[in-house]
């Protein structure tokens, strides 16, 4: 199991009363939501990591697809109906 961390934290009245209510958002105890909604800012975060990094290479990308004749080389057909 992980390391308690215990350092003082600054939260806003509504966030303090959303964990004040913990079980009636369905949730077994405080710390739970807290754990629950750091995973999802995770998850969140990994996400939007991703897709920067895809549209950064993308990017570096972009000329070779434009302009190199092995990889435009059927662009002349594009829109032709294959069925």
């Amino acid at each position: 199991m992980g390391a308690l961390i215990q350092k003082k934290i600054s939260i806003t009245n509504e966030h303090k009363q959303f964990i004040e209510n913990y079980k009636k958002w369905g949730f077994s105890d405080q710390s739970s939501i807290i754990r629950k909604a750091l995973n999802q800012f995770i998850n969140d975060f990994k996400i939007k990591e991703r897709k920067t990094l895809i549209a950064q290479k993308g990017q570096e990308l972009l000329s070779d697809y434009t302009h190199d004749k092995d990889l435009t080389v059927f662009t002349d057909i594009d829109g032709d109906d294959f069925l």
